[in-house]
């Protein structure tokens, strides 16, 4: 399981002046006789200052950046809420930041460069942390803490590669074991195993620490030596058995290694540990490895794996029985087709009151999916309130359900319920459209279409479906313009560059551009049959055969029911020589309602 490189903790820093420590009192001395002075009575003539030494003003300065750092850490807490505090803090970070530069230019060190990029060591101003340690590194290139912070400051970017380069720069200087560990955790990190192997051998074995071995193990994981590591990684535990990542990743990759059983185990030992010890259970819940309950999860999915869907049940009922823990349990029965599981973990939630309207609509989707009672599903979705945050998906699911059944007065109704109650909502007007589009409206549809773009001229959705529309009108020139206007705001709109490259195909014209944005959109919706039945056409149409049946095949796995999607099929196995398959396409096509059967049936009785 990936993990978050963890930054560098900061190297300790005098908060003194740094080579000033006998001068101290002197300085001290010298402020209280200046004190002094001012309630002395004057004299007719003032006696003009001697000139503050080299040292006394360097040290006079280093107090000067200590009181504004103290002023910054009272007026950051409340520079969020407060624009005044947030300009005076920044006008305080100035300021200690001169106090230092004055210092530097007295009395130089690598301790003065690491206080000055303190100021700035925050997300919003690791620019100006990185400029401040990479001046100091230009005088002190061998300082540790230069390095180690400079590195750190990289991480705040999450640039690990420039990380990865100031580690390496100093450690081909000089040796240390704790920086060569991190820099291959870096590599591992990065996806560089090689290096990352390469880095942390070079530590002598006996000297090598249970993180060091953790990190070989993830280098030979990702060189996809799954057994080595896994091995390596239960050597570690056994010998470190509170090292929470070393169980984690080994439950990651037994789970890759399909070793579903085994990841069981090694999950339940995390939670036990969680259980046995108050600091690991921290880890757990704070980011040492995942939550209880995800884990928990993870459990769930791997009894289901093993096709043990009561042992999965076991596991999702020992939990805390969070809402959103059932809830995300419940729905990996449901995609494994165990409704009778999953209704039995929701009713978990309706024996907490007060109920939640996602109890409602997960019934409602076993009782439709699972049961095939759409009856029963809408009397669930009866019960979501108007007031629940999850009523406009019930009212979208009522309004497909009420379609299904015939009921299309009521389906119809609930839509114009849905523009009123949530006007900033796309989906009602797009099932209102679409639904108008079926009834061969179109008028209609575009009107509505038009009206919700009013509000969100911008919506991509509404825009495809008006796109549609135009097209299903006969407007393919205005169709084409509206599409052209999604992907120049969107370029990777799939759909889009699919009617794009579909449209070029069937005029016969730009061939090679239309190829290219299909397969793009291919790559962007790999599991989408349309798009896949247009790659097929393409290359159909450009006479590539064996590309256009191999695609076309695909196509029709995808989506099953398409009539124009069967046509292909039947033409472009004629074509190459497949009159079985041709016969088959053409027939599915007829089954499936193709809107021109005399066409369909004249192919048929073609040789």
């Amino acid at each position: 399981m990936p993990r978050t490189p963890t930054p560098f903790r900061r190297a300790a820093t005098r908060r003194t002046a740094p080579g000033c420590g006998h001068r101290f009192g002197a300085a001290a001395a010298l402020l209280v006789l200046l004190a002094c002075a001012a309630c002395a009575p004057m004299h007719s003539q003032a006696p003009q200052p001697k000139p503050m030494s080299p040292g006394a003003g360097a040290t006079y300065d280093y107090l000067e950046y200590q009181a504004l750092l103290q002023q910054m850490s009272k007026t950051a807490g409340a520079s969020r809420m407060s624009p005044e505090a947030f300009a005076r803090t920044l006008a305080l970070q100035k300021d200690a930041a001169q106090a230092l530069d004055r210092v530097i230019a007295r009395e130089s060190s690598a301790s003065l460069y690491m206080d000055k990029a303190f100021l700035y060591w925050n997300q919003e101003q690791a620019n100006e942390a990185r400029a401040i340690l990479t001046e100091g590194l230009a005088k002190y290139p061998d300082d540790f803490n230069l390095n180690a912070s400079l590195a750190n400051a990289y991480l705040m970017e999450n640039n690990l590669s420039d990380a990865a380069k100031v580690l390496s720069g100093y450690l081909a200087r000089q040796e240390n074991t704790g920086l060569r560990e991190r820099l291959g955790q870096l590599y591992v990190d990065s996806e560089q195993p090689e290096k990352a192997l390469e880095t942390l051998k070079r530590i002598p074995v006996k000297e090598r620490s249970p993180e060091a071995l953790f990190q070989l193990a993830r280098a030979e994981a990702r060189l996809g030596r799954r057994s080595t590591a896994i091995a390596a990684l239960k050597k570690l535990v056994k010998e470190n058995p509170d090292h929470l990542e070393a169980w984690v990743e080994m439950a990651f990759q037994q789970e890759l290694d399909k070793d579903y059983a085994a990841a069981v185990a090694t999950y339940a030992q995390i939670l036990e540990l969680g259980a046995e010890r108050e600091d690991i259970r921290q880890r757990i819940e704070n980011g040492g490895g995942e939550g209880r309950e995800d884990i928990r999860l993870r459990v769930v999915g791997l009894w289901l794996k093993l096709n043990n869907p009561d042992k999965a049940l076991d596991t999702a009922l020992s939990s805390s029985g969070s809402k959103a823990f059932i809830l995300a349990a419940s729905l990996l029965f449901l995609n494994e087709n165990y409704t009778a599981q999953a209704s039995t973990l929701l009713d978990v939630l309706a024996s907490q009151p007060p109920v939640p309207g996602e109890y409602f609509f997960y019934k409602a989707v076993i009782a439709h999916d699972g049961e095939g009672n759409p009856q029963k599903a809408l009397q669930f979705l009866d019960l979501v309130p108007e007031s629940d945050p999850h009523y406009s998906q019930a009212l979208q699911f009522r309004i497909q359900l009420l379609y299904s059944l015939g009921r299309e007065h009521e389906a119809v109704a609930l839509m114009d319920q849905g523009k009123r109650l949530y006007p900033g909502q796309s989906r009602f007007p797009l099932l209102q459209a679409g639904y108008l589009m079926e009834k061969k409206r179109l008028t209609e549809a575009k009107a509505v279409l038009v009206e919700a773009l009013k509000d969100r001229p911008d919506d991509e959705d509404l825009l495809y479906q008006y796109g549609a529309v135009l097209d299903r009108d006969g407007d393919r020139k205005s169709a084409i313009e509206i599409m052209r206007k999604i992907v120049q705001k969107n370029p990777d709109h799939a759909d889009a560059l699919n009617y794009i490259g579909y449209s070029l195909v069937e005029e016969g014209r730009d061939m090679d551009r239309a190829l290219s944005l299909i397969k793009k959109a291919d790559k962007l919706k790999p599991e989408n049959g349309y798009i896949v039945d247009s790659l097929a056409w393409a290359y159909f149409r450009l006479g590539k055969l064996d590309e256009a049946w191999k695609h076309i095949q695909r196509a029709v796995t995808l989506s099953k029911d398409d009539p124009t999607m069967w046509e292909h099929y039947g033409d472009i196995a004629r074509q190459s020589g497949r009159a079985a398959q041709a016969k088959k396409g053409y027939q599915n096509a007829l089954k499936y309602k193709h809107e021109d059967p005399d066409r369909i049936k004249k192919k048929l009785g073609s040789k």
